[in-house]
């Protein structure tokens, strides 16, 4: 496809996107048959296609082929696109105080809204999951994640728990494991109950004031991204 055509295909598939948007994301709901969206957005079939598989790749739609069939709404999966962000990041070589300095800022405002947002029942659930986490924690690492996702759905915005799995999830991937896995999760615990308790408790000073501590406390637990020698390194090496 030449670069007009692909262009004109990200424009129109950005313009589906928004009127889905519009109509308040109807998931699984057919918006068109093929023919129908062609004439709408007066494209080609082939340009109009290449916008399908942009919406596609998206997560936004999907064509059904067959009697009945067209666009169908989809549903976006946030755990796929927190990932890709992830994988950006890394791409990037982010460094690991570069990931704190944002992580720590946005989860300690999470915990400052989840205390004043948080619903009774969230409140117990998270009481829960801190009595119960060290031998979650003690079996695999990723449990550790668990407290820091359930703190950031409390704070009832969609755009900070989106923000926080990508970063948590990247933070885990670099963490350095210790000797003894049940020694680091009950410490991790004691901690995680201090800003469980200003949670609970509605206190949203303290809760992010604990949280903004705790995950600057993880830093020289981060392994830094491994980055391509220049000859500035050699020259260093060599000066040694």
């Amino acid at each position: 496809m030449a670069g007009a055509e692909r262009k004109r295909a990200e424009l129109v598939a950005a313009q589906i996107e928004r009127d889905i948007a519009a109509m308040g994301w109807p998931v699984g709901q057919v918006i068109g048959s093929e023919a129908a969206l062609v004439q709408k957005y007066g494209v080609s079939r082939a340009v109009f296609r290449e916008a399908v598989r942009l919406i596609e790749h998206h997560m936004v739609g999907r064509m059904r082929p067959g009697p009945g069939g067209g666009l169908v709404v989809g549903e976006p999966d946030s755990e796929a696109v927190a990932r890709a962000m992830s994988v950006y990041l890394s791409f990037t070589k982010v460094r690991g105080s570069e990931l704190l300095e944002i992580r720590s800022t946005i989860e300690g405002f999470a915990s400052e809204l989840a205390a004043q947002r948080a619903t009774d029942e969230e409140r117990l659930q998270l009481r829960e999951l801190v009595e119960n986490e060290v031998e979650r924690a003690a079996l695999s690492p990723l449990a550790a994640k668990e407290f820091h996702l359930k703190v950031a759905e409390m704070s009832h915005n969609p755009a900070i728990y989106l923000f926080i799995r990508c970063l948590v999830d990247l933070a885990e991937e670099r963490i350095i494991p210790e000797e003894s896995r049940r020694d680091a999760a009950v410490r991790m615990n004691r901690v995680h109950a201090k800003i469980a308790e200003a949670i609970i408790s509605g206190d949203s000073a303290l809760a992010r004031y604990r949280m903004s501590k705790h995950v600057n406390a993880i830093g020289p637990w981060l392994s830094e991204p491994v980055t391509s020698a220049t000859d500035e390194d050699f020259r260093a090496a060599e000066l040694g």
